[in-house]
């Protein structure tokens, strides 16, 4: 059985928030445009738009990014706290996160880090039911 570790948990959230990011919007917006469709030359095809690339995220990357909404939606039952680890995997600081929730920084990151120790140690404790160990090979995934 891996072991779990707060630093799982933390690359966990960032992924998912760098995934969350990368999925396609909720609603798709209109194009309409009033150009005729017309075919270029050779030579200006690739030099006159600019190319825009769009990265999609991979099965597994879906998949750890689901694990870390169950997660926060149904281990971590304060609402504050939840935004807290979430923007907090988005990398924002803990000063601007203090404004935001009226606390101090300091505050915020130790009811941040509390919430991590939390999370891990419920893991820890139920890793023989079934689901919890499918989650925990998700969690615990090592590039080696």
């Amino acid at each position: 059985m891996p072991e779990i570790t707060v630093y799982d948990l933390i690359h966990l959230f960032e992924e998912a928030a760098r995934t969350d990011r990368r999925l396609p919007s909720a609603f798709r917006k209109a194009r309409t445009t009033s150009w005729l469709e017309y075919k270029q030359e050779k030579m200006y095809m690739h030099s006159y738009h600019k190319t825009e690339y769009k990265i999609v995220p991979t099965a597994l990357q879906i998949d750890r990014w689901w694990v870390a909404c169950e997660i926060l939606g149904r281990l971590v039952k304060d609402i504050d706290t939840k935004k807290i680890i979430w923007l907090r995997a988005k990398k924002i600081p803990f000063t601007q996160l203090g404004r935001a929730f009226g606390m101090s920084r300091h505050k915020v990151k130790k009811v941040w880090e509390e919430e991590l120790i939390y999370l891990r140690l419920y893991l820890q404790l139920y890793q023989k039911d079934k689901k919890i160990s499918s989650i925990l090979d998700k969690i615990c995934v090592r590039k080696g």
